[in-house]
């Protein structure tokens, strides 16, 4: 009995001694697994802000992202993602089934702002020209393609790292002013610039004298400006990386959910579902 007794002591001490180190982890950060993202999704995409502004984070993003991280755990992928915003059936937003339409959260609703006006048609506007069937498949090709983003910047860090561009030395000064004229297109525009001038030259334009050498004067310009910016990312090859099309992609696909769902809009708004809600 005494051997019995003190097996058991020793089982129990085992037993708190684990509990006491589970709990330390949890507790003290240098313990815990560290957190390897290497980015904030919230700032990636929640983040707003113009040339003269600094970047602002939209609450209600910041919210739904936070719902989403930790209703999709421990899965941690596309589905789990989906299974935590849990949207409207496509069925109910393209009218086969009738809209059951929530009430936004109480406390949401003194940070409630109009939406804006849509820049493209919506699920149900598709469904009138294309049918409700056309618009059942956008709809889910649209939850199934914002599941997909935001499970990869939330949880697949590697996969995002992997579509940034290499690290590069800070540009020159003239590309990142406000009145740069190291554009994107300015190849483009010299491009242009050169055919329309040999146009005039060979006659096969009717411009005036005065036209030619204003041409001429302006591809002249470009051709500095070309020069001066050489060195700027703007021109370079694959400056509109595979990171930029998908991060602001996703951006674009959240804030078009809100926009669509947004109680302001109301008998016109997509119903929002029963998951992580944005309003």
């Amino acid at each position: 009995q005494p051997t019995v007794r003190a097996a058991h002591q020793v089982f129990l001490a085992l037993m708190a001694s684990a509990e006491a180190l589970r709990y330390s982890v949890h507790l003290d950060p240098i313990l815990a697994t560290p957190d390897t993202t290497g980015y904030d999704p919230v700032q990636l995409l929640c983040s707003l802000g113009g040339e003269k502004a600094a970047p602002t984070v939209q609450g209600w993003c910041s919210s739904w992202l936070s719902c989403i991280h930790d209703a999709a755990q421990p899965a941690c992928d596309k589905a789990a993602v989906l299974a935590a915003w849990r949207p409207a059936d496509c069925r109910e937003v393209c009218g086969k089934w009738p809209a059951m339409k929530l009430a936004a959260s109480p406390q949401n609703a003194t940070q409630m702002t109009a939406a804006p006006a849509p820049a493209a048609p919506t699920f149900t506007e598709l469904a009138e020209f294309g049918g409700v069937a056309d618009c059942v498949t956008s709809c889910s090709n649209f939850q199934n393609s914002l599941s997909s983003c935001v499970a990869t910047i939330l949880f697949e860090p590697g996969k995002v790292a992997a579509m940034k561009p290499a690290e590069v030395a800070p540009p020159p000064g003239i590309c990142m002013g406000n009145s740069t004229p190291c554009l994107p297109d300015l190849a483009i525009r010299h491009q242009k610039c050169i055919s329309q001038r040999t146009a005039a030259v060979l006659g096969k334009s009717k411009a005036s004298v005065a036209s030619v050498a204003s041409v001429a004067s302006s591809c002249k310009a470009l051709s500095d400006d070309l020069a001066l910016c050489r060195e700027c990312p703007q021109l370079a090859d694959g400056y509109q990386s595979q990171y930029t099309a998908f991060v602001g992609g996703c951006m674009d696909q959240l804030n078009a959910y809100w926009q669509a769902t947004h109680p302001s809009a109301g008998e016109v708004a997509v119903p929002s579902g029963s998951g992580c809600h944005v309003h």
